[in-house]
């Protein structure tokens, strides 16, 4: 037999092929296979998608995720601190602005006063109160704030314009037996009271209308350090119309706070110590006399 010349056999692929898996076409190197945890068809790392930027879509989502968190962490801070404001103005502290200069010279006109809601009320100290009726005249009363302004009033943001507000000291508590004047000086409960170093008038005489009274039940007697010109109790003696209800009080007022530079501390005097405790507060007050000071 001649022997055939035997045809020779390819050398076998060293790879196993699963089933459905795609075979290079003879002579061409296959693809490296992907790296672990890369996606199947994503570009290989540190190449750039054909038109793209170069950042990667996972980084832009995580920047928009932070920016949002911190919006509302903005938010809230805000809400927060509108919220402890309105806290702080309804059950706490409250700044006013005054239209007026009754209290000269411890209060000037267009001044910013801070006023405290806690505590009691003592004969002395300088309070602000709703106008008990008719004590404001109508040339004297600003107009009612804007919506804007009297929300950002009620958020504490501004101070209130007090437009149907007053401030005044407390000359009489409660069952106070108060004069004026005797040699000059206003009396309380038979007491002569110095009050030359805290009026505007200085030495001269404690107010220019005579009146005697007795302090109803729930009721305060209040003058304005400006005596002469300020609208107080002393200007509304007939009926029951000088005697202010405890309800109607704010609060008291604690300092000065703007202007920065005549800020102070808002103290009772001490002309007010040792004033003896004034009689059983009737149920009505009591007005003796009226008229223009004389004596």
């Amino acid at each position: 037999m001649t022997d055939q010349p035997t045809r020779p056999v390819p050398a076998a692929d060293a790879r196993v092929v699963a089933e459905g898996d795609d075979v290079p076409p003879e002579g061409v190197p296959a693809a490296d296979p992907p790296s672990e945890g890369a996606t199947p068809g994503a570009a290989p790392r540190g190449s750039t998608a054909p038109g793209g930027s170069g950042r990667s879509p996972a980084r832009d989502d995580s920047m928009l995720v932070a920016a949002g968190r911190f919006g509302r962490e903005i938010v809230i801070i805000v809400v927060v601190a509108l919220v402890a404001s309105a806290l702080l103005r309804a059950f706490v502290v409250q700044a006013f602005f005054v239209p007026t200069g009754s209290m000269l010279p411890a209060i000037h006109l267009h001044d910013r006063i801070l006023v405290s809601r806690i505590g009691g009320i003592h004969r002395g100290e300088v309070v602000v109160f709703e106008d008990p009726g008719g004590w404001i005249p109508p040339s004297e009363q600003a107009a009612p704030p804007g919506p804007v302004r009297k929300a950002l009033e009620w958020v504490g943001v501004l101070p209130s314009t007090g437009h149907e507000h007053l401030v005044k000291r407390i000359v009489g508590l409660p069952g106070d037996h108060v004069v004026c004047c005797s040699k000059g000086r206003l009396t309380i409960n038979g007491k002569a009271v110095d009050e030359s170093s805290f009026l505007y008038q200085g030495n001269h005489r404690a107010d220019n209308v005579d009146f005697n009274v007795i302090v109803p039940a729930g009721h305060i007697f209040v003058l304005g350090d400006h005596r002469y010109v300020s609208g107080d109790s002393s200007r509304h003696l007939v009926g029951q119309s000088a005697f202010v209800p405890e309800s109607l009080i704010t609060g008291r007022a604690l300092a000065v706070v703007w202007p920065a530079h005549d800020a102070h501390i808002l103290h009772i005097p001490s002309a007010y110590d040792d004033i003896p405790p004034g009689r059983s507060p009737p149920a009505k007050g009591v007005v003796k006399s009226t008229g223009p000071g004389t004596s």
